[in-house]
């Protein structure tokens, strides 16, 4: 939780910021070599304010001009596009429903905030803008016409992403979902999330590795391609590994501290690909008292996995 004071026209953070999972205050400061936009605001908070950085995804029509909002928070407007009309006069017609938007553009619904990127053009009204300035959800506006997203640079690991390009920090699901195989075919984040609230971990429709099943049934055409789930897995049913999210989303992304949010590319990241990369993997992630070279050696051992994609050569 981050606490914010106003001066004038604008909100500027304090100093200090709540983390909720360890309950303790920790110190709240961008430092250089971070985010894009540090290099154009002065080392202090009360001189870099939230609209440029902030207000724009954690708010509804944030005017750059006159530094006022519709609504605080995500709200309605958000996600479904104005809404006067329709209150006015319900009708399909008059509002955005992203479940019938072709892929593309419903994804386009949640990118727009969970993504790291920067408008096309920069400086607007004489400040730089961490957020796609302009764009409002609708079914013929494309994001891709306001937002360009961070690119990784294979090969390196730096501040947005590790060096086989998945990302490194948090607010970048968008980043690696587009990447992945599931936005390739089709799925839409509200396929597995529920942005209206669920009592499931992360808003998700149901328990996790239920979400994954939906479509990754024992001998779906999808894969897996196993008799059981535990022929797949190799963790006995129930156990934390037996989970999805386990292998193919691991927490690695960073958001405070050792606080850490799930990958969105849904690949199984090898240990091999650790070795010589430097990206955390999900095996010596649970298993941490074990190396690189065991968990090698137990993808060996598996016969059903690839020996191409052990490693050596992915």
């Amino acid at each position: 939780q981050r606490y914010f004071t106003r001066i004038g026209d604008d909100y500027f953070p304090l100093g200090a910021q709540w983390d909720v999972t360890h309950k303790v205050w920790r110190r709240y400061f961008v430092p250089p070599d971070t985010d894009w936009w540090v290099r154009f605001y002065p080392a202090d908070n009360l001189k870099r304010p939230t609209g440029p950085t902030c207000d724009g995804c954690h708010s509804v029509n944030y005017d750059v001009r006159t530094h006022r909002v519709t609504e605080w928070n995500v709200g309605c407007e958000k996600c479904h596009g104005p809404g006067s009309a329709h209150v006015a006069n319900p009708s399909r017609a008059n509002i955005v429903n992203p479940a019938r938007l072709d892929p593309v553009h419903a994804n386009d619904v949640c990118i727009q905030c969970h993504s790291q990127g920067q408008p096309l053009k920069n400086p607007i009204e004489g400040r730089h803008y961490d957020w796609p300035v302009g764009f409002h959800v609708a079914a013929t506006t494309n994001l891709r016409d306001f937002w360009r997203l961070d690119e990784p640079e294979l090969g390196k690991q730096d501040f947005l992403y590790y060096a086989d390009g998945t990302a490194h920090k948090n607010r970048m699901q968008g980043n690696d979902f587009v990447t992945s195989r599931m936005y390739l075919r089709g799925v839409t984040c509200f396929n597995c999330h529920d942005v209206h609230g669920t009592t499931n971990n992360a808003d998700l429709r149901m328990p996790v590795s239920n979400v994954c099943l939906q479509c990754h049934g024992v001998r779906s055409p999808n894969g897996p391609h196993t008799a059981t789930l535990e022929q797949h897995t190799h963790h006995r049913t129930g156990s934390a590994g037996s989970e999805c999210v386990a292998c193919h989303m691991p927490a690695i992304a960073q958001t405070l501290g050792d606080v850490m949010v799930r990958s969105h590319t849904m690949r199984f990241i090898s240990p091999g690909v650790t070795e010589r990369l430097k990206v955390p993997n999900a095996c010596t992630g649970c298993h941490a008292d074990k190396s690189n070279a065991w968990a090698i050696d137990a993808l060996r051992s598996w016969p059903e996995y690839s020996p191409w994609r052990v490693g050596e050569f992915f």
